[in-house]
C-alpha cells in the first residue's frame, strides 16, 4: 500500500490550500474529503478577495480541487472513521478505503448548530437566507428584516452589531422560556435599542427556493423576516483528532502553534477545526498554506533543515 508524504482530512479551503502547496513542494498528497462542510452550502464568498463580483463557496472549492490536482495532488471522496500511528505511519481508515501518509493535516471543519425547523431541511435554507457570519454576510442585509437566533450575551452582542446594518431585529433564543442566558445588562441594550427578544423554540418555517419570509414560534407567534442568523455557536469536527492524542481546548477545538503544528509529531492542523484565527475562508487558506509548509519542511532530510 502506496504511503502519501501528506494525507489531508477535509477538502475546504484549509484542505485545499495545503493540497495545492504541498503538491508544488514535490509532495504525493492525498485529499480524503466527505463533502459536507461548509464551503458546500450555497453561500456566495463575496469578502474573498480577488472576485469583485463574489464567487459561490461550492465555485471556489471546485477551482481550489483543480488547482491542487494540475500539481499532482489526488482526492478521494471517503469518510475517515479512525486514525491510528504505528512506527510513525498515519493510517486514516474509512468504511472501504484506508490511507497512510508520513504527515497528516486536519482540516475536518465544524458542525453548525442549525435551528431544526418543523416543516423544512435548514440545508436548503444555509448560505441564500440563513447565515451564520457576520462578517461573512452581514453586508447583505442593509434595510432588510433580520432574525438572530441565540440564548446569550454573545449572540445579544452579534444583534445589536448588526445596526450598523439594519434596524429591522428580532431576537429569538430557540429555547423553552426561561432557559436563554442572557444578562441583564444585555437584556437592556436590547430593549434600548428597540429589538424584541422572543423566547420560545422555532417551528414551522414559511419560504421558497431557500428565501425565507417568516417563521413561527410554537407557541404559534409568527416573525415575518428576510433572512436569519444562527447564533447557536458550532461544534469542532475533533473526534479523529483526539483519537490521535491531539490536545484540544476545553471546547473541543484543536491546539496548534503559529506553524499549525499539534502536540503530535508530524501532525497538523488547520482551518475552522481550531481557534488560531477567525472563521474566514482567507485565514483559513492561510492557515491550510502554514500547515503545509510546516510538514514539508519537517518532511525534509536532515541536511536540508538548519542547524
Amino acid at each position: 500500500m502506496e504511503t502519501y508524504d501528506c494525507v489531508v482530512i477535509g477538502g475546504g479551503p484549509a484542505g485545499l490550500s495545503a493540497a495545492i502547496y504541498l503538491a508544488r513542494y514535490h509532495r504525493s498528497v492525498m485529499v480524503l474529503d466527505h463533502g459536507d462542510g461548509r464551503s458546500t452550502t450555497h453561500e456566495i464568498n463575496e469578502n474573498y478577495f480577488g472576485f469583485p463580483e463574489g464567487i459561490p463557496s461550492k465555485e471556489l472549492r471546485t477551482l481550489g480541487k483543480q488547482q491542487a490536482e494540475r500539481f499532482g495532488a489526488q482526492f478521494t471522496d471517503c469518510k475517515i472513521e479512525e486514525m491510528s500511528c504505528e512506527d510513525g505511519d498515519y493510517r486514516a481508515i474509512g468504511e472501504r478505503h484506508e490511507f497512510h501518509g508520513r504527515t497528516v493535516i486536519l482540516a475536518m471543519g465544524v458542525k453548525d448548530k442549525l435551528p431544526e425547523f418543523d416543516n423544512k431541511d435548514a440545508k436548503d435554507y444555509f448560505g441564500k437566507s440563513l447565515f451564520w457570519c457576520i462578517t461573512c454576510d452581514g453586508h447583505k442585509v442593509q434595510g432588510a428584516r433580520v432574525a438572530i437566533v441565540g440564548a446569550d450575551d454573545e449572540a445579544a452582542t452579534t444583534c445589536l452589531q448588526f445596526l450598523n446594518f439594519t434596524d429591522k431585529l428580532t431576537v429569538i433564543t430557540n429555547r423553552p422560556g426561561g432557559e436563554a442566558e442572557f444578562s441583564d445588562k444585555k437584556r437592556k441594550q436590547l430593549a434600548d435599542a428597540g429589538i424584541p427578544l422572543l423566547e420560545g423554540t422555532i417551528g414551522p418555517l414559511r419560504g421558497s427556493n431557500g428565501m425565507m419570509t417568516a417563521v413561527e414560534l410554537d407557541d404559534g407567534r409568527g416573525i415575518e423576516l428576510d433572512f436569519m442568523f444562527n447564533q447557536q455557536g458550532a461544534r469542532p469536527n475533533s473526534m479523529l483528532a483526539k483519537s490521535l492524542g491531539v490536545a484540544t481546548n476545553d471546547d473541543g477545538y484543536i491546539k496548534v502553534d503559529n506553524e499549525a503544528r499539534t502536540n503530535v509529531e508530524r501532525v497538523y492542523a488547520a482551518g475552522d477545526v481550531t481557534r488560531q484565527f477567525a472563521h474566514q475562508v482567507v485565514t483559513a487558506a492561510h492557515e491550510g498554506a502554514t500547515a503545509a509548509q510546516a510538514a514539508n519542511y519537517d518532511l525534509y532530510r536532515p541536511e536540508q533543515k538548519e542547524e
